[in-house]
């Protein structure tokens, strides 16, 4: 092939096509030197290795091809061919491929390990953006195990400060001088009748936090955070922004209430930390230790209630209520928004369930702690409502342990938290900021209009935009709003969507006029009570009681019997 053509050629070549040149030397390349170190060879050191001046196949005594790389310094050039009576290759390339990656593929491994993602996602990415890049077939038999183990080599050095290879106690004291260090509140315990032992820990700033909006704090433990399978707990709330920030942390050599009940207390001795509400997965531990930490009025301070994460409840549901139909029931039971409801429909699961194993696990664990996952114990508090489960700091927690390993002491486990509590208080202070200082930007909206958006908080100020923006959207369609009002009143504001609704039967109808009569006499009898007792004479509202009790109590006998 002459120097010409062959240059012509590889100036648009894929990586691919460039490996399959070097692979099965045909004719003679000529390649920029500087071009040839960085973009080619890296392609082909999997198949080919230095030997003296001559380059032959790896791995040795499986194939005896060979081709010569001659490096033109004065040209700044290299040349390769094909060496004389060379035999063809006695393998493919992706077999080639299969016993060892090329250093192109290393190097895109290596740049997303050093960013710590884990292997799944590194082979994932590595894979797409090679092949986008025309390095698809080289990429193709990548596997997890192959970037585990080019990830520990990069990340090695760069942890080794998180790998305590002393005993634990010496681990320990590492951990609190490092949390000590970071500004931390630290105290470690034990509890000598259970043989544990504990590390709490919490940042000043996330102290205030836990004091000022702990009413409604959601609790949860991780594992595989270090190398001696301490669990570390997380308390975790949400400030008046809506930003979610850790409370307080500790580490526990062992679950158990007692364990969790000391750190609790440790906790509570930082900070004037009084919850009102403690959400948590269905862990008799973690309720024993806030029964204990938060004894209530019988200590004469407010009732810490906990109450449990729907989705846990509703995952637990699929494995123990494996019946679908009583499965639906106890759904629909966890979402009605009255107690009586609730219960209704809790009994009407019992009753229909015909496996008796379900039954008599819905009567032992969900009959009398309705108020800690029925949805109706919640109904006075829009945040109750609103944070149902502890998905916030479970998201918490899979982000540190992207981090962590297992292999890592505490030290490593503690470096880590801090790292990722940082960004968290950085994100906290981020969404304050905005909250009243940010402004919104509208495209079409008269700017007198913005001016007065603007003196509202950020995230009012979306709604109002969208708002806006559909008001002049009207106008420019020439739909006016004055005018709607000429000849109508709040009646324009009747009919605006469309409503399927199935029409009623005969007996339907006659069931709805009934339950309408009934709703209308209560109403009535309502009415009445209310206007004897505004009157603030006692012996008439009790004289109408009497007479109402009096007059109700036959009939409701009479029905019963």
């Amino acid at each position: 092939m002459e120097i010409e053509s062959s240059e012509a050629i590889m100036s648009n070549l894929t990586p691919d096509e460039k490996r399959n040149l070097l692979f099965d030397v045909t004719c003679s390349l000529e390649i920029p030197m500087k071009d040839f170190d960085e973009n080619w060879w890296p392609l082909v050191s999997n198949i080919w290795t230095q030997w003296n001046s001559i380059t032959k196949t790896r791995p040795s005594n499986l194939c005896c091809a060979k081709i010569r790389v001659l490096w033109q310094f004065s040209l700044k050039m290299v040349k390769v061919d094909r060496c004389k009576d060379s035999p063809n290759h006695t393998h493919t390339l992706l077999e080639s491929d299969q016993i060892k990656r090329s250093q192109a593929i290393r190097t895109l491994v290596e740049k997303d390990a050093i960013k710590n993602y884990s292997a799944p996602a590194i082979t994932a990415a590595v894979k797409e953006y090679a092949t986008k890049t025309g390095l698809g077939t080289s990429v193709s038999e990548l596997k997890c195990k192959e970037v585990a183990n080019i990830k520990y080599k990069v990340r090695g050095p760069m942890e080794s400060h998180l790998i305590c290879n002393s005993n634990l106690n010496s681990d320990i004291l590492k951990s609190i001088t490092f949390l000590t260090e970071k500004g931390y509140h630290v105290k470690n315990y034990c509890v000598s009748h259970q043989f544990t032992k504990g590390i709490v820990f919490a940042h000043p700033k996330q102290l205030e936090k836990l004091q000022r909006h702990g009413w409604l704090t959601l609790i949860d433990s991780t594992h595989k955070t270090n190398k001696y399978d301490w669990r570390l707990f997380t308390l975790y709330v949400r400030d008046t922004y809506g930003c979610w920030d850790v409370g307080a942390h500790f580490l526990v050599s062992s679950e158990d209430g007692d364990t969790v009940f000391e750190a609790l207390k440790i906790v509570r001795s930082y900070c004037n930390w009084i919850p009102r509400y403690m959400l948590s997965d269905q862990s008799s531990i973690e309720a024993k230790g806030i029964r204990k930490a938060f004894p209530g009025i019988s200590a004469g301070e407010q009732e810490c209630e906990v109450i449990l994460c729907v989705v846990h409840v509703m995952r637990i549901w699929m494995t123990k209520i494996y019946d679908k139909k009583t499965r639906n029931i106890m759904n629909a039971a966890m979402h009605k928004r009255t107690k009586i409801g609730c219960e209704k429909l809790i009994q009407e699961a019992i009753n229909n369930c015909t496996v008796p194993v379900i039954r008599n696990y819905i009567k032992r664990n969900y009959v009398k702690n309705m108020q800690q996952w029925a949805l109706w114990a919640r109904q006075h508090s829009p945040l109750l409502l609103q944070v149902t489960t502890t998905n916030p700091l479970e998201s918490y927690h899979s982000e540190l342990k992207r981090l962590t390993s297992s292999s890592h002491g505490l030290i490593g486990a503690v470096h880590n938290i801090v790292d990722i509590d940082c960004k968290k208080r950085t994100d906290s202070e981020r969404a304050a900021f905005d909250f009243r200082i940010k402004k919104v930007s509208a495209y079409g909206v008269d700017n007198d209009i913005i001016g007065e958006i603007h003196k509202f908080p950020f995230p009012i100020q979306h709604l109002l935009v969208k708002e806006a923006c559909a008001v002049m959207d009207r106008i420019e369609k020439g739909k006016g709003f004055q005018e709607m009002f000429e000849e109508s009143g709040y009646e324009i504001y009747e009919g605006r969507e469309s409503v399927v609704e199935f029409a009623q039967t005969g007996p339907q109808k006659e069931a709805e006029d009934r339950r309408l009569t009934v709703v209308e006499l209560t109403e009535r009898v309502r009415d009445k009570y209310w206007s004897v007792e505004e009157m603030g004479d006692v012996k008439k509202t009790e004289a109408f009681i009497s007479m109402l009790e009096t007059s109700l109590n036959p009939i409701i006998s009479k029905i019963d019997k």
